[in-house]
């Protein structure tokens, strides 16, 4: 096995001392006064015997890892397609490639351990986190001053960092948009009843329905916490004649759940029940039929969130570290006035 190697070898080639190679591989040959020649000779030594630099040796003596943690609420938000976490997915990577930054996937059960302790343990600067409200690790790390930065949710107090969606807005965008087209039964499907995202939306479409005088009896509110959730409450409910003329569901992957659904209990979008997701992602638009959706620029709110991370590990007081993202709808095929008999 060919030895890795090292600094010594490069210093001895060089002709240099070891703390001369440092300066130069480290970028820092100017600052040290190495003379143009001496830094030439250097690299052409490190090139020829092909030195690579230890990074575990360089974290213990920099004290950085250049790595961002990403902390989901459960890690089976992988176990089934999602176009949300695909583009948060991707908006992190990107602002990480901008960064010069590297990302770690924290897949530890929630509640498992001190898990705090776990995303400071050194291996990590920061951390990018989506969690419910009251998450325990989150105030953790926000006391004990670890930066943070919370994405698509957001403290209910305090002044930690984030970047969220005016979710409140969203909620009452889209219940306007119903009401505008004549209906006047209309039912949600919730999210966890922890997420600050889900409530958020809710709290709008109450709103909104009681600005337009309508009811929301507690049957028409019903909650698929993930798109791989159960739908049995919902088909249920929708088999009923009293049934909801128009849904607006909390996010686009449990949406496409609810247009598989409808169509196996025998209904028609939108010609017996209109249908209203969030997020409004790519696959929107090839839905059958296309899915009405409140657009959040999801991919650019991940980016973001991950290069107000960066700043804060930069200690840049300059940039905002409060960040509300303003909503719109994109109407598509899956809304249209109630059906005559309702």
């Amino acid at each position: 096995m060919t030895r890795r190697k090292t600094i010594e070898d490069v210093a001895k080639l060089a002709g240099v001392s070891k703390v001369t190679v440092s300066y130069v591989l480290n970028g820092q040959g100017a600052s040290a006064r190495i003379s143009e020649p001496t830094e030439r000779r250097v690299l052409a030594a490190a090139a020829e015997l092909g030195y690579q630099k230890n990074a575990l040796a360089r974290m213990l003596v920099t004290r950085k890892t250049d790595t961002l943690a990403l902390v989901f609420q459960f890690a089976s938000y992988f176990s089934a397609p999602s176009a949300f976490i695909t583009e948060v997915m991707r908006g992190v990577c990107e602002g990480c490639t901008e960064a010069g930054l590297d990302l770690m996937l924290h897949t530890r059960p929630v509640g498992e351990g001190d898990e705090a302790a776990l995303l400071m343990d050194g291996r990590v600067e920061g951390a990018l986190v989506l969690r419910d409200a009251h998450d325990a690790t989150v105030e953790c790390l926000i006391r004990r001053g670890f930066p943070t930065v919370l994405f698509f949710s957001r403290p209910l107090d305090g002044d930690a960092a984030f970047v969220d969606a005016d979710n409140y807005t969203g909620g009452r965008i889209a219940v306007r948009h119903l009401v505008q087209l004549g209906h006047r039964r209309i039912g949600m499907v919730r999210g966890p009843r922890q997420s600050v995202s889900s409530n958020g939306r809710f709290s709008g479409f109450r709103e909104e329905m009681d600005a337009a005088g309508l009811p929301t009896p507690e049957e028409n509110l019903i909650a698929i916490e993930v798109p791989n959730g159960d739908y049995t409450a919902f088909a249920e409910r929708m088999r009923r004649p009293d049934r909801p003329t128009a849904l607006f569901i909390w996010s686009d992957d449990v949406a496409f759940g609810c247009l598989r659904t409808l169509e196996e209990v025998g209904l028609n979008v939108p010609g017996d029940v209109s249908v209203i997701g969030f997020d409004s992602s790519e696959l929107c638009a090839r839905a059958n039929p296309p899915l009405t959706s409140v657009r959040q620029p999801v991919f650019e709110m991940a980016k973001e969130a991950t290069l107000l991370l960066s700043a804060l590990l930069r200690k840049d007081d300059t940039v905002r570290k409060q960040v509300v993202y303003s909503l719109s709808l994109d109407v598509r095929g899956s809304t249209a006035p109630p059906p005559p008999a309702l």
